[in-house]
């Protein structure tokens, strides 16, 4: 459980405590997904959708990154092993990281700066030995503040 809460810290997911999942460390077919995921190019948005993002439209890309992170990891908690594998949390980090890049591309807001912020801290906690507690940090607490106030004020609720 100690690797899930870690791992949950980027983006809250207080119901799994609340059913009592626990995440998983070997796993076969939660694995291939979650690399097959991370692996898998997101669509180029084309330069005019680019532009023409609000902080809300923002705001909606990255709560779909992160309801995609939270569905990898209810898979693998579902599996019912008790921690998650660093190459699985690697490739659920990165892939997250790589939408959340993708869904602030080109935008220069506030709310676009801490989507960028949070994907950083992402893809640095993917690299690190033990990514899911790398992620217990300053930097994704800090990330996560700015994106649910700035989500906030363009109407959108999220969960970070």
């Amino acid at each position: 459980m100690r690797i899930v809460s870690a791992v949950l810290l980027g983006v809250s997911v207080m119901g799994l405590a609340a059913c009592g999942y626990e995440a998983a460390t070997e796993v076969a077919a939660p694995a291939t997904t979650a690399t097959a995921a991370a692996t898998t190019p997101a669509a180029e948005p084309t330069a005019t959708a680019i532009a023409s993002k609000t902080d809300k439209e923002l705001c909606e890309e990255a709560n779909k990154a992160a309801d995609s992170f939270k569905k990898a990891i209810l898979v693998l908690a579902q599996s019912g092993a008790s921690e998650i594998a660093p190459a699985d949390a690697k490739a659920m980090l990165e892939d997250f990281a790589a939408q959340l890049t993708t869904a602030s591309e080109g935008a220069d807001s506030e709310v676009a700066t801490a989507i960028k912020a949070q994907a950083a801290a992402s893809e640095k906690a993917a690299q690190a030995k033990d990514p899911a507690s790398a992620l217990d940090s300053a930097e994704t607490t800090n990330a996560s503040k700015q994106i649910n106030a700035g989500c906030k004020k363009a109407g959108v609720t999220t969960n970070f």
